[in-house]
């Protein structure tokens, strides 16, 4: 018989599930020592679902199931000690009082008092807002928000390095910072997507929503204390042999969380009672085993549709982090990436490859005169015709406010000059909305051999700048590189 409580993903949860690694190990080839201490203390984020909490004292969430995998595969006893909180935990690893730590983040300041383990688990960090806030994408798109970050948590570290002017609150654990978001105390709360996901289903917080990504992901290792970093070869030889199927198994336990219906177990019992009268009751049992069964095809239904809908949603996750949201043109992620990638062929591919960098000549005298909504009704039809106009296998992205760039692979700089002339002539002859008359001023540069794309970029970008310079509505080549970067 199939359970009652049949079980369903959230939609954010099976989002990732196809963008997550799950398996994160680095496989070793050196054996497990068997000269390991009889027992070893340790102690956790009490409240830091699904990945770890204690409830009623007892470890609980997917660390506890990693501890339980690695004491038999090492031998050694791990004994739990209670913490109140994580700035408690650091404080008790730092002093002594717990020798290990299952799942946290490598950081300069950890590094001080603990060694850690490779890392045998991934999981990204995301930004949430209430529902009718804009997607923000990215860090780069919070302004004067306010962020709510727990304390203790490596997050700060990051936000302080490459965010220094980010409004931070200070919260004491991930569901008082969803709170405060959900409150208003709080713009944006910052914090890993898995547990974020279970503390909104718990606290019913359906008012949020993630609004971006944060480029750090959370990269779990276990922390071992200086005394006993011996302790760390034994652990990773440990962690490299759990299986695929037992790592898979823990993350389906810890975060299929969201119940589609509650088992009735006033029902379980009338047939467990009518059990001992069923031939007497028979007719009765039957008419109830019928109502079961249409009552799970309905479920079976429900499920299905979900399914469906959760692809539609992995579809325009995916969507959305590579494209902008105005234009449909990519986004400087998706243009991050593609550079990554180009990067990596130039190794071994020495066709030409070029950018061309291109912006609207007097745009803040658009939106003054017409206003931001005409505004963004030409960058549209700007980003059409750029579509248009392209070759096959070039990429268009907004870089930012009125600002392009086009990817151009296997193009040499004249066969990227004709191209650039080919845009303009196209846009200057076109009228846009309001009636309204656009020129772009260009930018454009070849990359030279084995010189960084970036560098490629901010030459075309600088070639963008002498084309306003010199009067706008025109085309200005980049020299070429003059320094070759090995």
């Amino acid at each position: 018989m199939q359970a009652c409580g049949a079980r369903r993903l959230s939609r954010i949860q099976t989002c990732l599930l196809l963008l997550l690694t799950l398996s994160c190990f680095s496989v070793s080839a050196e054996p497990i020592d068997h000269q390991l201490p009889e027992g070893i203390t340790y102690c956790v984020d009490p409240d830091w679902m699904p990945y770890e909490g204690i409830r009623d004292g007892v470890h609980v969430g997917m660390s506890a199931a990693y501890i339980e995998l690695l004491q038999q595969k090492t031998g050694i006893q791990f004994t739990l000690v209670e913490t109140r909180s994580w700035p408690e935990t650091l404080q008790f690893l730092q002093q002594g009082r717990c020798q290990l730590t299952p799942m946290l983040n490598r950081s300069a300041a950890r590094d001080e008092y603990l060694e850690f383990t490779d890392v045998y688990f991934r999981s990204p960090n995301v930004l949430v807002s209430l529902r009718e806030q804009p997607f923000l994408q990215s860090m780069e798109n919070i302004g004067a928000r306010s962020l709510a970050v727990p304390e203790g948590y490596r997050l700060i570290e990051y936000i302080q390095q490459y965010y220094p002017d980010t409004q931070l609150v200070l919260v004491e654990h991930e569901q008082a910072g969803l709170r405060a978001v959900a409150s208003g105390r709080a713009d944006l709360f910052i914090g890993s997507l898995y547990s974020i996901n279970q503390q909104i289903q718990q606290e019913s917080l359906y008012q949020l929503k993630v609004a971006g990504w944060v480029g750090l992901e959370d990269e779990l290792r276990m922390g071992v204390v200086q005394e006993h970093k011996a302790l760390v070869p034994v652990l990773n030889s440990a962690l490299a042999s759990i299986s695929e199927a037992e790592q898979i198994a823990i993350y389906r336990r810890w975060t299929q969380i969201d119940v589609l219906d509650n088992t009735n177990y006033t029902l379980i019992w009338q047939v467990a009672g009518s059990a001992l009268f069923i031939i007497v009751l028979l007719s009765v049992w039957n008419y109830r085993s019928r109502n079961f069964n249409r009552r799970l095809q309905e479920k079976n239904q429900q499920l299905e549709q979900t399914r469906t809908k959760l692809e539609l949603a992995i579809k325009e996750l995916e969507y959305l982090s590579n494209h902008d949201p105005l234009t449909h043109t990519y986004n400087r992620n998706h243009f991050d990436q593609s550079m990554k990638r180009q990067q990596r062929r130039q190794q071994n591919d020495q066709d030409a490859f070029c950018l061309i960098v291109l912006d609207i000549d007097h745009f803040k005298r658009i939106n003054d005169q017409h206003g931001h909504v005409i505004g963004d009704q030409v960058l549209q039809e700007l980003a059409n015709v750029l579509i248009q106009q392209v070759r096959e296998g070039d990429q268009v992205t907004r870089w930012g406010g009125e600002e392009f760039v086009i990817l151009c692979q296997k193009t040499s700089l004249h066969e990227a000059k004709v191209l650039a002339e080919r845009i303009r002539q196209r846009i200057s002859q076109q009228l846009f909305a309001e009636s309204i008359q656009l020129s772009c001023s260009f930018g454009v540069a070849e990359q030279g051999a084995k010189e960084p794309l970036m560098s490629c970029f901010e030459r075309a970008d600088k070639s963008l700048y002498q084309a306003k310079a010199e009067g706008r509505d025109r085309i200005c080549l980049a020299q070429p590189a003059t320094t070759v970067l090995v």
